[in-house]
């Protein structure tokens, strides 16, 4: 197979051709913010106390009307089915941190905040922001930088990941997640990043798993780096770094041993600075669709 047909691959994979019927329609407040897969219903209907289920949908009641409500029972409920070995696959990677649920797009009304780990069973939209460092080298050439990850971490273990990228949290923005996440993962400090870290867009995929359903938006930077920064890891969920070739990269991303959103947003910075061209890929337009699609909700 040729490196064309590999990337073709890849991104059609991204994307996980979903069956709509499969799901009901996840409803807070009047709007939808979730579709759960339709195997994952008895602990809903179980619990009509907190959820009315009919045959189209799963909505919270009504008598939770505010965002801290609303939060206490959903973790409540999600904690109970993890102490019950329910979801065990998922849930087993709970992290004591919370994502935003948002009435509609990205720093919108946020319905309610999820522990991390539940977030795709709910099928609900989770953001994050990744950051390609790169290096110009003295013979013009570009390298970039990527990560590792630890043999330890839940998902993913020993994978090749992005220099810095991490979930955007409850009551973070883009950036201060982007800070933060800089300084832990790659011990990169705000002299690396502020007036060089340029936003470079948004990548957007719905992935199903063995953890669930994922439609995911992830907000892309690019920094060019200091021929002499070398990234250190400070949080133990990175297990190296490594300082890589165009050419290198574009056999990496088409491997087995690269997260597959993270594979993405390095295949998105070789279109966008013109290291992969329509010429050589055939499937260019495609490629470059399926990096921003659209969500079913």
């Amino acid at each position: 197979m040729s490196w064309s047909e590999k990337i073709l691959r890849f991104t059609r994979q991204l994307n996980t051709p979903l069956t709509l019927s499969d799901y009901l329609a996840f409803f807070v407040d009047g709007s939808q913010c979730g579709m759960i897969y339709r195997d994952y219903l008895p602990p809903f209907s179980n619990s009509p106390d907190i959820f009315q289920c009919t045959t189209t949908g799963v909505t919270l009641l009504e008598k939770f009307q505010n965002r801290e409500d609303r939060t206490r029972v959903v973790n409540e409920f999600f904690a109970r089915l993890r102490d019950d070995g329910v979801f065990s696959h998922t849930l087993k990677g709970w992290r004591d941190e919370t994502y935003a649920v948002f009435r509609g797009g990205f720093k919108s009304d946020v319905l309610f905040d999820v522990e991390r780990a539940a977030v795709p069973i709910l099928g609900c939209k989770s953001y994050g922001v990744h950051l390609n460092g790169y290096v110009r080298m003295s013979d013009g050439s570009i390298k970039m930088w990527l990560g590792k990850r630890s043999p330890t971490k839940a998902k993913y273990p020993g994978c090749h990941d992005n220099v810095v990228a991490g979930g955007i949290s409850s009551g973070y923005g883009v950036w201060d997640t982007l800070v933060k996440e800089a300084d832990e993962e790659a011990g990169m400090g705000l002299e690396y990043l502020s007036g060089v870290a340029i936003p470079a867009g948004s990548i957007s995929y719905t992935v199903v798993n063995q953890y669930g359903t994922s439609p995911e938006v992830e907000f892309v930077y690019d920094v060019e780096l200091p021929q002499d920064f070398v990234p250190r890891n400070k949080d133990g969920e990175v297990a190296g770094f490594g300082l890589h070739g165009i050419e290198e990269v574009k056999d990496m991303v088409v491997g087995n041993n690269f997260k597959s959103n993270c594979a993405a947003i390095a295949i998105d910075f070789l279109i966008r600075h013109g290291h992969v061209t329509p010429d050589e890929l055939p499937s260019y337009v495609e490629v470059s669709q399926t990096l921003h699609s659209h969500f079913h909700y």
